[in-house]
């Protein structure tokens, strides 16, 4: 439902994160604002259960159980107090409800709301008046007042790093120890001195390193995390199933490279979806005559638990390149710091086609797959609506 909301999902995460403010979104239908309740979607429900809030999962069907607490529609300058009805019907399996009183009188159809938990209420903002996400940056108005709160700060481990960092760049440019696309990353652990890392934890002391070029292209994706999917939960079965029956041949072999987003089909088909029945991240597949079929699928808690465990804290370091007797060398020059993301903002970002998944696969013969991961990539322009406020630091 997030990509018919009517204003940028990604902008507003970012207004939130610049305060590690941690909220949920929903987007009104008509349908919606008449009945006067949403459906409490799965990162709604694990939000309001993970803040103590509400927790459906203990709660009865029925009007007879439902909950009534306080709540505010946040405006500019002020706070119009009413209040939130939480509920599971006894039709449709008992699918949670949320609903604020008066809602209609607050909201149109398809705009976005952020929902906050604070102080034993929520917090209903309507992110479609841009003037109520100005007024997060203003500590004298209500919602400002409650941003100002909530602040980090940094570990040793992160200037032990900076350190280190600082030392290579001043070494200038450097041959590179590996030829291709992931030469830029593996010679700057060698010269930090860090093993080459093959599992999923970070690199150095809870610190993920992530290097690459500097281009003078628009910013590329950045990789945040590669995951296979659950393949006993996809139709499709296996790696070789899939390459077999939508891969193509190119340059003598069977090939299936593809960036896939939830916004449109990409040019094979492809696309993601989010099922918060299953709590599943989908991958489907629309033929020609238009019919949609399910193909792949990830479990969302473990995407969020990779997300989570491979960037406590992130280093992105750029690289200046320059070819010296045809061997690339590196000139590593800055650095951006990342804390720890706002994990509950990864499947609203997935919705809205900010973060994308690349398939990278190839024949290596006898029905076997070359595969380069399933990489989840987001653009680094869209970071803060990932990540905290990060840190940028020159390294020369």
């Amino acid at each position: 439902m997030l990509e018919k909301s009517d204003t940028s999902v990604s902008e507003t995460l970012k207004a939130f994160n610049n305060f590690n403010l941690e909220i949920c979104l929903f987007v009104p239908t008509p349908t919606g604002l008449i009945k006067g309740y949403m459906d409490a979607i799965s990162s709604a429900r694990e939000y309001l259960d993970e803040t103590g809030f509400h927790s459906y999962a203990s709660q009865d069907q029925g009007q007879e159980n439902k909950i009534v607490r306080k709540a505010f529609f946040v405006h500019p300058d002020r706070l119009e107090e009413t209040q939130v009805s939480l509920y599971r019907p006894k039709t449709k399996n008992g699918d949670p409800r949320i609903g604020f009183y008066g809602l209609k009188h607050y909201a149109q159809p398809f705009n976005l709301l952020a929902v906050m938990a604070f102080d034993g209420a929520l917090y209903a903002i309507n992110c479609s008046n841009p003037d109520n996400l100005k007024a997060l940056e203003n500590p004298y108005s209500p919602i400002g007042h409650i941003a100002q709160q909530f602040t980090t700060q940094n570990d040793p481990a992160v200037y032990e790093l900076l350190d280190m960092l600082k030392f290579v760049g001043n070494k200038g440019f450097v041959p590179s120890l590996r030829a291709g696309s992931t030469g830029v990353g593996m010679t700057l652990e060698t010269h930090l001195g860090i093993p080459a890392n093959a599992n999923k934890t970070p690199d150095y002391k809870g610190i993920e390193i992530k290097a690459k070029r500097k281009t003078k292209r628009a910013p590329s994706r950045s990789t945040l995390f590669s995951q296979v999917p659950n393949w006993n939960l996809s139709p499709i079965a296996s790696a070789w199933n899939l390459l077999n029956t939508f891969g193509y041949h190119r340059n003598g072999k069977l090939r299936l490279n593809h960036e896939i987003n939830a916004i449109k089909p990409n040019s094979i088909g492809f696309s993601l979806a989010i099922d918060a029945t299953n709590d599943w991240l989908r991958q489907n597949h629309t033929d020609e005559y238009n019919k949609s079929r399910h193909v792949i699928t990830w479990e969302l808690p473990i995407l969020r638990h990779r997300l989570a465990e491979k960037h406590p804290q992130t280093f992105w370091v750029t690289a200046e390149t320059r070819k010296r007797h045809g061997v690339e060398t590196f000139h590593y020059v800055s650095v951006e710091h990342t804390k720890r993301p706002n994990v509950r903002n990864f499947d609203a970002l997935i919705d809205a086609g900010v973060i994308t998944v690349d398939y990278l696969m190839s024949d290596r013969g006898n029905n076997k797959v070359r595969d380069h991961g399933y990489l989840f990539k987001i653009h680094q322009a869209d970071f803060r609506a990932l990540f905290p406020p990060s840190n940028h630091y020159p390294l020369v």
